[in-house]
């Protein structure tokens, strides 16, 4: 599906609600529990992960879902790579998800994402909050594209749950 054309499209917004934050919110044509395992199974994170156009890959994708398990997502793309993992604070299947994150590059640099699943009506608003530990930090990451990023890469998520409720 071309990415002009993906659904809900419009519905995914970027915000500061502090100076440590950045919240994302996306509405997707699912239910939640179905948003949910697009976003913790290994299989279907690498299809929609990162994946921002042609040359972009996930070929390290490591999910150990439980309270103090590990994840590591390494993207490829024309340029090089990138990897990010973290530890899973808390799960609470299909509502909840939090979770630490380090980009390799900074390895000091620890956020906290908390992913919220809301079901409205047989859509889902995900509602992503990421704390960083500074403003200085989060201005860097809002100025490195990663709304962009984010946009794009939730663009291949609604595609792929179009595909896995089709199947």
């Amino acid at each position: 599906m071309a990415v002009g054309s993906t659904a809900n499209k419009d519905s995914f917004k970027v915000m500061t609600p502090s100076e440590h934050e950045i919240c994302l919110t996306r509405v997707f044509n699912a239910p939640r529990h179905l948003v949910f395992e697009a976003m913790t199974r290994p299989e279907h994170v690498r299809r929609w992960w990162g994946c921002l156009s042609e040359g972009y890959s996930v070929p390290v994708c490591e999910i150990d879902l439980r309270p103090g398990g590990a994840w590591r997502f390494v993207n490829r793309f024309p340029g090089g790579e990138a990897a990010f993992h973290g530890e899973y604070r808390e799960i609470t299947p299909p509502s909840r998800l939090v979770f630490t994150e380090i980009f390799e590059q900074y390895p000091d640099v620890v956020s906290v994402v908390t992913s919220v699943f809301t079901e409205e009506g047989g859509k889902t608003r995900l509602t992503v909050t990421i704390r960083y530990p500074s403003l200085e930090v989060r201005d860097a990451v809002l100025a490195s594209g990663m709304d962009k990023g984010a946009a794009l890469s939730y663009d291949r998520l609604e595609d792929l749950i179009g595909e896995l409720q089709r199947s």
